[in-house]
């Protein structure tokens, strides 16, 4: 029934009986003594069948009010009955977000003076037919009553109400992704938002989790903002926390949030735990498929350098080193202040812009041709790596800047824990863990620049090395391909030809310098091939907002990610394998090729019913990324399962085998 209603008047007595059984027979409006009840109707068409927006309108007595879902100290919700034509179907009730009805010492949280809850109705064959209503519901002012409305209509004879359509906008759509935590005395809940937040009020759905009339703390961090509520003490099992959040008394969200602590999925690591994984993560990187074309680049000019002095060697060392650090660091002041700025930003973020994808393919195609011939078209490309060259420092500081930048489509383990606590701490942290992932990354550079002896380890220079140099060109070629595939999901075909046309025209430029010795004429030539990318790029956008849907599963159906899909399927008990992935990022394909589109795995997820479903952030989703961050990462792979008798979702490993897929699964 009602929970602890507070009576401060014995008038309860005298009126309830009269007004519990208020009765409308063939009536839309009963009045039930505190309020005047009714239905209207907001018509919309979707799904080719016809539905409606129906609400139950409750107009009180000045000062009087009805309560949320969750009353908070006193109080009940409403509650409805419903009886109607088999060829209707009814919804359960919205809640619009409610509001504080202070009652010293107490707080209730509901609706004063009026108020329209709306639901939706179907009627699958589009008849008049009939609906009846019988409603139960609690108004108070400074005696509370219980109040009935009993309504038999039509559905044609409810009026339009074109105020209901705007409550129906009051009730939460979008789920917020935050961090949930406990303390001694207080839930913390941590959230970023594009908009300065001035207020900030949670709506817990639980009765008994937290202190409803303790006031709510809103603090800004310097990335988020923290809302703190006070808790009831020695609560026990509680790892779940769900409500309403309303922010700026303007905008409301649905939280869904899992406690820190009591989650497999959180990740409640140190700083310092979290300065290890990137270090490893950094380290581990250096052996992903991604980095190998720009690695090899490295080891072909230290191999050159074998018989330099130390001195140089070490210079070259510290100096991709330095390019290494610097890029991890300006990649995370950029993530920093861009989510700052409201806008939500990845690991690999660079790559889902078309323009900086095309213009890598290019880049990579051009010292594909370079590595191939003796084609000398000037020193910053020749000398890239410090390649032909042994004195360029700014040659071996680029290509630290070029690997880290080609190496974000990688993910190496431990990385994505990382990159999740980082982003969600201040500066002075996120920083360091950026700093730690350059770090790892550069290690094996650090080593060779405090011992250059171990260079003389290498084979010797000699003419092999051309027969090297040379191969190491067709890695170069196979990146920029796998970039023109990525450019080909992000872009149109006119400006995949337009990419491709570009290629052939510095190619055909490259071979013509070839053939000069002129230098001004070779600068000509190098003036046109800039001025020619720059007006074959200059209309791709930086930036595409719509998400691809072009990864497709050559093994077995797919489902395409939606916001709520995941509550959805536990609603119903159905498994599901989430893969969130993108085009570019080559541990993704990896896997997909060695672990997820192999025929046991097939076999498997057919038989048992496991929906499949993926995440395309080839381009900018910015609800992949929440959903993403709500689970402490910051980029993709990322694998979620969940089956029927599991508590929570599993995040499985970054790197899949058979083995990996079939044991999760399993256990």
């Amino acid at each position: 029934m009602f929970n602890r209603i507070k009576l401060k008047s014995m008038k309860f007595l005298r009126i309830s009986f009269l007004l519990f059984f208020c009765i409308g027979i063939n009536a839309v409006t009963v009045d039930t003594g505190h309020a005047n009840v009714s239905l209207v109707k907001f018509e919309n068409v979707q799904d080719g069948k016809n539905k409606t927006l129906l609400g139950i309108r409750m107009d009180m007595q000045e000062n009087w009010h009805t309560y949320w879902k969750n009353p908070g100290d006193s109080g009940g919700p409403i509650k409805v009955k419903w009886s109607h034509d088999d060829n209707v179907s009814i919804s359960d009730l919205y809640w619009p977000t409610p509001s504080l009805i202070p009652y010293e010492p107490l707080m209730t949280y509901g609706y004063k003076n009026f108020v329209i809850f709306p639901f939706e109705i179907i009627n699958s064959n589009n008849k008049n037919s009939f609906i009846e209503a019988s409603i139960d519901f609690l108004i108070c002012d400074d005696i509370c009553v219980p109040e009935k409305a009993f309504i038999k209509t039509n559905l044609q004879e409810i009026e339009t109400d074109n105020l209901l359509y705007d409550w129906f906008l009051k009730v939460p759509a979008q789920t917020l992704p935050v961090k949930a935590s406990l303390d001694k005395d207080y839930i913390n809940i941590r959230f970023s938002s594009p908009f300065n937040v001035t207020s900030a009020i949670f709506f817990v759905d639980n009765q008994d989790v937290v202190n409803h009339a303790s006031d709510q703390t809103l603090t800004k961090e310097e990335n988020n903002y923290l809302l703190r509520v006070e808790k009831i003490k020695d609560i026990e099992g509680f790892d779940k926390l769900s409500g309403v959040i309303e922010i700026n008394n303007d905008e409301s969200y649905i939280i869904n949030a899992d406690i820190v602590g009591g989650k497999q999925n959180s990740l409640n690591i140190t700083f310092l735990q979290a300065l290890i994984f990137a270090f490893v993560g950094g380290l581990i990187l250096n052996l992903m498929p991604c980095v190998f074309p720009i690695i090899s680049l490295k080891v072909l000019s230290f191999v050159s350098m074998s018989n330099q002095s130390p001195s140089k060697i070490r210079a070259h060392a510290l100096s991709f080193c330095a390019g290494v650090i610097i890029s991890f660091l300006l990649i995370g002041i950029v993530m920093i202040l861009l989510k700052q700025a409201g806008l939500y930003l990845g690991w690999g973020f660079q790559l889902q812009s078309p323009l900086v994808v095309g213009l890598l393919s290019l880049l990579m195609f051009v010292i594909g041709l370079i590595l191939l011939s003796d084609i000398n078209i000037g020193s910053s490309l020749t000398k890239l790596g410090g390649v032909g060259s042994n004195n360029n420092l700014t040659g071996s500081f680029s290509t630290g800047v070029l690997a880290v930048i080609v190496a974000s489509p990688c993910t190496a383990p431990f990385m994505g824990a990382a990159l999740g606590y980082a982003l969600i701490q201040p500066s002075g942290v996120t920083l360091p863990v950026f700093s730690a992932l350059g770090l790892g990354f550069a290690f094996p550079y650090f080593i060779l620049s405090a011992s250059p002896g171990l260079i003389n380890y290498l084979p010797k220079p000699g003419s092999w090395m051309v027969t090297l140099k040379e191969f190491f060109a067709f890695p170069m070629f196979a990146t920029s391909i796998w970039l023109i595939w990525v450019f080909s999901l992000q872009t149109s075909s006119n400006e995949l030809i337009f990419l491709l046309i570009t290629i052939l025209i510095i190619s055909l430029s490259i071979w013509v310098a070839s053939k000069i010795s002129n230098q001004i004429y070779k600068m000509m030539l190098l003036i046109f091939a800039i001025l020619v990318v720059f007006f074959q790029f200059k209309d791709i956008p930086s930036n595409e907002l719509q998400s691809s849907s072009a990864l497709k599963s050559e093994s077995f159906d797919y489902v395409e990610w939606s916001e709520n899909i995941e509550n959805e399927y536990q609603e119903k008990n159905q498994a599901y394998l989430i893969n969130f992935t993108a085009a570019w990022c080559i541990t993704c394909q990896a896997n997909d090729k060695i672990a997820l589109s192999r025929p046991n795995i097939k076999e498997y997820i057919n038989k048992n019913n496991i929906k499949y479903v993926v995440a395309d952030w080839t381009n900018k989703n910015d609800e992949i990324l929440k959903t993403l961050e709500s689970y402490d990462r910051n980029g993709v792979p990322l694998y979620i399962f969940w089956k029927p008798g599991m508590n929570e979702s599993r995040i499985l490993p970054a790197i899949l085998t058979e083995q990996i897929l079939l044991d999760s699964f399993n256990n």
